[in-house]
C-alpha cells in the first residue's frame, strides 16, 4: 500500500462502520493524525511516496484515536479496587517501531 491511507483505505483497517464513526470524524481523525507524522517525521512531504512503515503507523495512529473515542478520559478499568483505574498509554510500540528509521533528528 504506498502512499497515504485514504479514508476508504482507513475505515477498511480499522473494520469499523460509518454508523459507528462517521466520514468526517474519521476524516479529522486522519488528519490529525497525518499532522502528527509529519511533525515528526521525515519522508512525509510526498504523500503519493509515503513509505510503507509510515503508511502502517498512520492507520495505527488514527486506530488509537478510533478506539480512544470510546473512553473520553482516558482511563480504563474499575473506579474502584486495588490499584484502580488504568490510563491509555501514550507511548505505541508499534507507531515506534514503524517510525523509528524516519524520525527527525532535533539536536540543539
Amino acid at each position: 500500500m504506498p502512499g497515504t491511507p485514504t479514508l476508504a483505505q482507513v475505515r477498511a483497517y480499522i473494520g469499523v462502520s460509518v454508523q459507528a464513526v462517521s466520514d468526517e470524524d474519521l476524516e479529522r481523525m486522519r488528519q490529525t493524525a497525518i499532522d502528527a507524522q509529519v511533525k515528526r517525521c521525515r519522508d512525509t512531504e510526498d504523500s503519493a511516496a509515503l513509505p510503507d512503515p509510515l503508511a502502517q503507523a498512520l492507520l495505527r495512529r488514527v486506530q488509537r484515536q478510533v478506539a480512544a473515542k470510546a473512553i473520553p478520559l482516558g482511563l480504563t478499568g474499575p473506579e474502584q479496587g486495588e490499584y484502580g483505574p488504568t490510563r491509555i498509554p501514550f507511548f505505541d510500540s508499534e507507531i515506534e517501531d514503524h517510525e523509528r528509521d524516519y524520525r527527525r533528528v532535533v539536536v540543539g
